[in-house]
C-alpha cells in the first residue's frame, strides 16, 4: 500500500503537517488533499488550462510526501478535472467549469469535513442469514450466511443514525470493531482490504421507527424516519456492501446539486 493511504497527523517528508489544514486524522491524507484542490478548482480558485504546482511544491506547500500527493492529482485527473502534459505539468481541464463532482464518501467523512464531532457505537458484529434483497445485491442465496454490523451513530453529543452494513464472509470477517472505533467502513474496504470501489446507489424513502429504531435515536415509535438503502459496488462492477440506514428525520437533510452542462446548453442553442 502506498504512503497516500496515510492518515492522522504525522511526519511528513518535509516536515510536520499544519493540523488545521489536515485536522481529522480518522481521513486518509490524499483524500483530504483531493477535496481542498477540487475545491480551489470548482471554486475559481485555479483556472482553467492553469498548471497546477508541481508534486514537489505541493508536497512542500502541504507537508506531506510526494506518493499521497501523487495519489489525489491521480484522482482528480480520472475525475476529469485535470489532465496531464507529458514533459509540461498537470493542468486544469474545460470539464472543471461545468460541472461539479458527486464522491463516494463515508457519512463520518462527511461530517467530518463539515465540523461535526461524531462518534459510532458499535452494537453488534455476528453472523446471520442474509436476507433476500441482501442476498439478491451480495449475489449469495438467500438465507446463507453473512456479516452483519450493527452500529449507532452520533452527532455533536446526540443521536443521529442507526446503521446495519452487511457483507459477505470473506470480507466482513477481516473487519473488526477495534477497526471502526478508528475508521469508516469505505476506509477499511478501500485502504485496509485493498478493493478499488466504485459506484453507490441510494434509495430514499420516509418510515415509521419500530421499536428497536426509536429507542436508538431517542424518538417515539412510529415517529417518521429517514431510511435509506444503499449498496457499494467495486470498481469492477461487483457488490460489496449492502447498508440499512435509519437517521432522525429532524437532524438530516439530504442533498443533490445538479448542475447544467455548459455543452449540453451549446448544443440545445445549434438546433434552434
Amino acid at each position: 500500500m502506498s504512503k497516500g493511504g496515510e492518515s492522522g497527523v504525522r511526519e511528513g517528508r518535509s516536515g510536520r503537517q499544519s493540523a488545521s489544514t489536515f485536522p481529522n486524522r480518522f481521513i486518509p491524507l490524499y483524500y483530504q488533499l483531493e477535496n481542498i484542490l477540487r475545491s480551489k478548482i470548482e471554486g475559481g480558485e485555479v483556472l482553467l488550462n492553469h498548471k497546477l504546482p508541481t508534486e514537489q511544491e505541493l508536497s512542500r506547500e502541504y507537508k506531506i510526501s510526494r506518493a499521497t500527493v501523487r495519489q489525489a492529482l491521480a484522482a482528480l485527473v480520472s475525475e476529469g478535472l485535470l489532465f496531464r502534459k507529458q514533459g509540461k505539468g498537470t493542468f486544469v481541464t474545460e470539464k472543471a467549469s461545468q460541472t461539479k463532482s458527486v464522491k463516494l464518501t463515508g457519512f463520518t467523512e462527511d461530517l467530518f469535513s463539515e465540523g461535526h464531532q461524531a462518534e459510532v457505537k458499535i452494537m453488534e458484529i455476528c453472523a446471520v442469514p442474509a436476507p433476500e434483497r441482501v442476498a439478491t445485491v451480495l449475489r449469495v442465496p438467500a438465507g446463507e450466511e453473512v456479516i452483519r454490523f450493527k452500529r449507532l451513530r452520533s452527532v455533536d453529543g446526540g443521536p443521529f443514525s442507526y446503521v446495519l452494513n452487511y457483507l459477505v464472509p470473506e470480507i466482513g470477517e477481516q473487519i473488526s470493531e477495534r477497526d471502526l472505533q478508528s475508521h469508516t467502513m469505505l476506509h477499511l474496504l478501500e485502504e485496509k482490504l485493498g478493493i478499488s470501489l466504485g459506484t453507490i446507489r441510494h434509495s430514499v424513502e420516509s418510515v415509521k421507527a419500530n421499536i428497536e429504531v426509536a429507542s436508538l435515536l431517542g424518538i417515539s415509535v412510529f415517529e417518521p424516519v429517514l431510511y435509506m438503502e444503499t449498496a457499494v459496488y467495486s470498481a469492477e462492477g461487483k457488490a460489496v456492501e449492502v447498508v440499512d440506514s435509519f437517521f432522525r428525520s429532524d437532524r438530516y437533510r439530504y442533498t443533490v446539486e445538479l448542475i447544467r452542462s455548459q455543452q449540453l446548453r451549446k448544443d440545445r442553442a445549434k438546433r434552434r
